[in-house]
């Protein structure tokens, strides 16, 4: 895993994507602003849980080494992508949880 903030970034955008996504097919989710910053948290928290230096949560990290050797010939393009469908993975159960709890009022 790289060590820098970028695994971080990456996430982070992947669960802003997922969650967006989620929350819009569930038309909930506090509008655009909301989803994204709901997928976002999600991304980065599926992040943390599944990271070795985090909390290294045994079921998580072991779903999350699935997917971690996608491009064997280059590691870090590897772990790029890992995180973003680590990151997917968490936006999207927030975004789902969010679209179903956030509702507007009408």
């Amino acid at each position: 895993m790289d060590p820098t903030i970028l695994a971080y970034i990456v996430q982070g955008v992947g669960g802003a994507v997922a969650g967006n996504i989620m929350g819009a097919i569930t038309r909930g989710g506090g509008g655009i602003v909301g989803r994204t910053i709901i997928g976002a948290i999600g991304g980065v928290a599926l992040g943390y849980l599944a990271s070795p230096d985090g909390a290294n949560v045994a079921a998580v990290s072991n779903l999350a080494a699935n997917w971690s050797n996608l491009m064997p010939d280059d590691a870090a393009l590897s772990g790029h992508i890992a995180s973003a469908i680590t990151g997917g993975a968490g936006g999207g159960v927030l975004g789902l949880i969010g679209g179903l709890l956030i509702r507007e009022r009408s």
